[in-house]
């Protein structure tokens, strides 16, 4: 079966459209804004004032309401209510599909059990493979901090769903190389589809990109950049003593990628994979 989020489950069985899918989709990220875009909208911050608490984020592994007190920007009580906005508004999935009528509340429930059930043994067998491999647990931080930094910048879903060696084959779009050397010894790569690369791009620069051209390399290198400088402050809060090589683009996996564990993740704007050798 394979791990993927329900929307694309409900499209494998035939539950649902393309179009329904893409719809519902729209729907749910239209409405469930984040602390940001809530904080805008309700006039307790600026646009750019919202920019420049997510731009902070991506150098600290901080809440965005942390950031934004540390900053001076909210308060505490701002910050309650803000939350506890966003958890009164928040609408899910499920619901938009009885809302739109795409599916009876009978038939939901149904095939989300069913899927619940297939997904829990597969995150299992999942957790147990990275446990057998990890060395002191820098897979599993490296793995974490990058679904939290991909989700926070690009405001988008992320979930590991295959783990390989002995392959050097991924998405076809952007690759970008980063090192990690001293006390601890890390490369680093992610080799995203097109239009993953591009939501990363928009998101960072706040801007439309319709193509790979060199800004987009650039940001892309950046987000590596900045998943393993935050994978290295974790392990430099603890006394390791680590740097970080310039990154670097690649025009294909070469066979040394072979050596590498690659660990394969799916979103809703495409497929990104993470190349790790400790």
């Amino acid at each position: 079966m394979g791990i993927k989020f329900f929307g694309h489950y409900l499209l494998d069985e035939d539950k649902l459209t393309n179009t329904q899918l893409t719809e519902a989709v729209d729907y749910q990220t239209a409405n469930n804004l984040s602390l940001g875009e809530l904080a805008v909208r309700d006039s307790l911050i600026s646009e750019k004032e919202a920019n420049t608490i997510n731009d902070k984020q991506r150098s600290l592994d901080k809440r965005f309401g942390e950031v934004a007190i540390s900053l001076g920007l909210l308060t505490d009580p701002q910050i309650d209510n803000l939350l506890a906005t966003q958890k009164k508004e928040k609408i899910f999935f499920g619901e938009i599909l009885i809302l739109k009528k795409f599916m009876s509340e009978e038939t939901l429930n149904s095939e989300l059990k069913k899927f619940e059930e297939q997904q829990h043994i597969e995150v299992e067998e999942l957790d147990d493979k990275i446990d057998e491999i990890d060395i002191d647990g820098l897979m599993k931080n490296s793995i974490g901090i990058l679904q939290k930094l991909y989700s926070r910048i690009v405001h988008d879903h992320i979930k590991l769903v295959n783990i390989r060696k002995n392959s050097n084959q991924g998405p076809n779009g952007v690759i970008a190389l980063q090192k990690m050397r001293g006390d601890i010894n890390m490369d680093f790569a992610i080799a995203a589809d097109v239009a993953v690369s591009l939501a990363i791009s928009e998101k960072f620069m706040k801007m439309d990109f319709d193509k790979i051209d060199e800004m987009v390399l650039d940001i892309v290198s950046e987000f590596v950049n900045v998943v393993l400088g935050n994978i290295a402050v974790k392990f430099s809060s603890g006394g390791t003593k680590v740097d970080l090589t310039p990154p670097t683009i690649l025009t294909k996996l070469d066979d040394s990628f072979k050596e590498y564990y690659a660990f394969d993740f799916v979103t809703t704007q495409g497929n990104l994979t993470l190349w790790l050798k400790v």
